[in-house]
């Protein structure tokens, strides 16, 4: 095996462990729910999930949420889950402070019915490595991360048109 190939396989290995880490790492990925239970994505394999990562602070929200509750709607009983993310603090007097009450109020005032999912300590958002709200995850039946979409434009003639053909294209 020449210098260079040797170099190229190792390479490959490298990025095939770290594939596997990530997929790992976020296969153990648990978010509490506003009941106080957990949804752990690794009990999600075989189901396309959405996440929805937002606050309760963020401008287009009111415009969001029911886009997503949409989403939801249009592919109820096909396998997809759909979740709300809030990343709003869950500790009094902390900037952008939401009690769960105050995100089931919230979710409720912008015809949200989906599960609304706590991601308080931001742990989720940093595993997915994300740094922008909204952002939408979509995890493929193995719970690996198939698209991202960052951001909400609310002057689409199709509130999210992109990931609704994300979500056909998986189901295939």
């Amino acid at each position: 095996m020449t210098r260079n190939m040797k170099k190229m396989a190792g390479w490959a290995a490298l990025t095939c462990v770290l594939w596997m880490t990530i997929g790992l790492a976020q296969a153990q990925v648990s978010l509490r729910n506003l009941n106080g239970g957990a949804v752990s994505l690794a009990d999600l394999q075989g189901k396309v999930v959405v996440l929805s990562f937002g606050g309760t602070w963020v401008p287009l929200a009111s415009k969001e949420l029911p886009a997503l509750q949409k989403v939801a709607d249009r592919f109820a009983g096909r396998g997809v889950q759909v979740y709300w993310v809030s990343i709003n603090p869950n500790k009094p007097g902390a900037r952008n402070y939401a009690s769960d009450a105050d995100l089931q109020a919230f979710a409720q005032k912008n015809g949200l019915r989906v599960s609304v999912l706590r991601d308080a300590e931001q742990a989720a958002y940093r595993e997915f490595q994300l740094d922008a709200v909204p952002t939408v995850v979509i995890l493929d039946k193995q719970g690996k991360v198939a698209r991202k979409h960052v951001g909400f434009n609310a002057d689409q003639g199709e509130a999210y048109g992109e990931l609704i053909r994300d979500l056909d294209q998986l189901l295939k």
